[in-house]
């Protein structure tokens, strides 16, 4: 453009220089038509600009290390296309760059056409793109004008699995208690005084004959212990990655026995209760840049099983 510009400007002093020594009505002609070929160049490009549009598209959750493209899709409805589009594209990764990247792209002298981006898919965190500015030139390639421009792609790389060890049992019979049942018999059942409001049937009466005392048979039936999965972030970005691999690994497997649990991470909490909530954190978890912050001490204890979750050796900070 700025060589377009240059030819321009070269063009307009010529004329007014054969206007001024000249000084000829043919040379004013020439010096107005040199003066309106801006104005005539963005009235022929009106219709095509007007019906110009860049839009991005594509952007779905990849695991890490997967391939994923951003297309960028533009395109006129006139039958002349504009002579050229500028586009300049603004991108980051939400949980690891502090400001975003750019890139310009210029596509000539066509209706239609689609860029594609490829994203760093090796490094976990949400990918934003988005359009900063669209724009068109005229025929002349002296004006860029703004154009329609729509769409914000957002892709989330998500951690593969990896298996703690030891693996913890987790889903095993062991974690599992008894627990009051509140209505009904079980084979399993614990001896205990009598309260007031006690069913008569629940005595145990020759228990209570022996103990001079009323003895009440509660029935008793088997509840898992609540999971809980607690995790410290970290400033290191491969301490985090491998903390998170290890999540998802114990998430699956709780997952898929359709076990609920909750996950500690620094200062706060989140339930997941299925695949969906676990994957509706992810993408939350890495759309905010990550800062050191400690997990809350949570304590096991006969109704709860505690896991925390710590990088592997060779990764640890």
């Amino acid at each position: 453009m700025i060589g377009r510009r240059l030819t321009y400007g070269a063009l307009l002093l010529g004329a007014i220089a054969l206007y001024i020594f000249y000084g000829q009505y043919v040379s004013l002609c020439i010096l107005l038509f040199v003066s309106a070929l801006p104005l005539i160049s963005v009235l022929l490009s009106l219709p095509a600009i007007l019906k110009s549009h860049a839009e991005l598209k594509g952007g779905t959750d990849v695991q890490r290390g997967r391939p994923s493209k951003v297309r960028l899709c533009v395109d006129c409805g006139f039958f002349l296309p504009p002579d050229v589009w500028k586009v300049k594209i603004e991108y980051r990764n939400l949980f690891l760059d502090p400001r975003p990247k750019r890139r310009k792209v210029r596509i000539y002298g066509t209706k239609s056409h689609e860029e594609i981006f490829v994203p760093d898919t090796e490094r976990l965190g949400t990918i934003s793109y988005r359009i900063r500015s669209a724009r068109v030139c005229d025929y002349l390639g002296l004006i860029a004008i703004p154009i329609k421009k729509s769409g914000v792609v957002a892709l989330t790389v998500m951690p593969n699995p990896e298996r703690p060890v030891p693996m913890p049992e987790l889903t095993e019979s062991s974690d599992r208690i008894l627990k009051p049942k509140p209505i009904g018999f079980s084979e399993e059942h614990e001896l205990r005084p009598y309260r007031e409001g006690d069913a008569v049937n629940l005595i145990h009466w020759k228990l209570t004959e022996k103990m001079d005392a009323p003895i009440v048979r509660e029935p008793q039936e088997q509840a898992r212990k609540n999971i809980v999965l607690s995790m410290d972030l970290y400033d290191d970005y491969d301490a985090q990655q491998s903390v998170l691999e290890q999540l998802r690994c114990l998430a699956d497997v709780l997952n898929e026995n359709k076990i609920p649990f909750m996950l500690r991470y620094g200062l706060r909490n989140a339930m997941i209760d299925g695949q969906g909530d676990f994957e509706r954190f992810l993408r939350s978890f890495l759309s905010e840049p990550g800062k050191a912050e400690a997990a809350q001490p949570v304590a096991s204890g006969s109704d709860t099983l505690v896991y925390r979750i710590l990088p592997r050796k060779e990764v640890r900070p």
